[in-house]
């Protein structure tokens, strides 16, 4: 079985770019380790309101339009801000990405790893076979414990592990909120609210003294007690965010997108805009690696999404670890470390 490109992971980034390609004509096969394109959802679901100019948003993908944020400080203080966005109801929203990869000639294989390659002779796993693929090119877009990553020696340096829980609201929110707490090392606590529910979670550093599933009950015991949310799960979620900064993104034929590439951001660990933004990059330099079958094409990616989005990256890096190494006066230094705060940019 040949194709021009496998792609391994259909989340966003992943079909994004599945699908810029396959628009073009060229054979795609995405393949992802999943039952179900779109679940089991791993992320808080918040986007910003402007990322439906990279990419139509369908209403049913929509569970709430929000208004703004608000940021609670370790000492109570409270800061508000319009930051127009939505939360999604992720597995609608990457099903349809999904979809839109398969209608525009994509080919999607479920429930299949990918085990490697050697040479131009891939390697993936369904259903317990073993199943050999030729492909010219290979994009990981198969988020922040890569497997394409680890075999070009692509290695994240930090993580923040992640717990969080889908819980019923008492009454309905137009505001996400995040709140700081100094047991809360390297990272925050967040409520993000649906229609009738909430993305209750929390974020912590590898390596902080207490665990993250101690640290989250705490924190729904205090939304409990603020009559925000009733503590009745309807669904739990784990995982690992990459907060050290891009990797090394292309080599040979070989490209990272998303996750993957290190592409979330290091302060709030936002991710799904930058993967469907370098998707579309990524997708760009493939189309034209193809078109002149030339693969030093590729490394237009690389410089195109390090140009678009680079320093951002870079500031907030530093901001992190500004954070961290100044934890214990976290109340002096938040607002010139967190992005919603103009000092942040000063």
């Amino acid at each position: 079985m040949e194709y021009d490109v496998l792609v391994v992971g259909s989340g966003p980034a992943g079909s994004i770019t599945g699908w810029h390609i396959a628009r073009e004509g060229f054979s795609v096969l995405m393949i992802d380790k999943k039952k179900e394109a779109g679940s089991p959802v791993q992320c808080a679901e918040y986007v910003p309101a402007v990322l439906s100019r990279e990419v139509l948003i369908p209403g049913d993908a929509i569970a709430n339009e929000i208004k703004g944020l608000k940021v609670y400080f370790p000492d109570n203080r409270s800061y508000e801000f319009s930051m127009p966005g939505y939360i999604l109801n992720r597995a609608v929203f990457d099903k349809h990405l999904t979809l839109n990869a398969i209608k525009a000639g994509a080919c999607l294989w479920l429930k299949t790893k990918f085990l490697g390659f050697e040479n131009s002779r891939i390697f993936v796993s369904q259903n317990g076979r073993i199943i050999e693929v030729s492909a010219k090119i290979i994009v990981g877009a198969d988020g922040s414990n890569s497997r394409v990553g680890r075999l070009i020696n692509s290695r994240h340096k930090d993580y923040i592990i992640a717990f969080q829980q889908e819980l019923p609201l008492m009454e309905k929110m137009e505001y996400t909120e995040v709140y700081f707490d100094k047991k809360i090392f390297g990272g925050y606590a967040w409520l993000f609210p649906k229609k009738h529910s909430a993305n209750v979670g929390l974020g912590v550093k590898i390596g902080c003294k207490l665990k993250v599933k101690e640290l989250f009950l705490q924190f729904v015991e205090k939304l409990v007690n603020e009559k925000k949310i009733i503590n009745t799960p309807l669904k739990t979620a784990t995982g690992l965010i990459p907060v050290g900064g891009p990797t090394s993104t292309v080599k040979n034929n070989i490209l990272l997108v998303g996750d993957a590439a290190g592409q979330t951001h290091p302060i709030t660990g936002a991710g799904i805009a930058p993967a469907i933004v370098c998707g579309k990059f990524a997708a760009r330099s493939i189309i034209k690696a193809l078109q002149k079958n030339d693969l030093n094409l590729l490394f237009m990616y690389e410089k195109e999404w390090k140009d678009f989005y680079l320093k951002e990256l870079n500031r907030a890096t530093q901001k992190r670890k500004k954070m961290e190494e100044n934890w214990h006066r976290l109340e002096e230094i938040l607002k010139e470390c967190w992005v919603s705060f103009p000092e942040y940019y000063g």
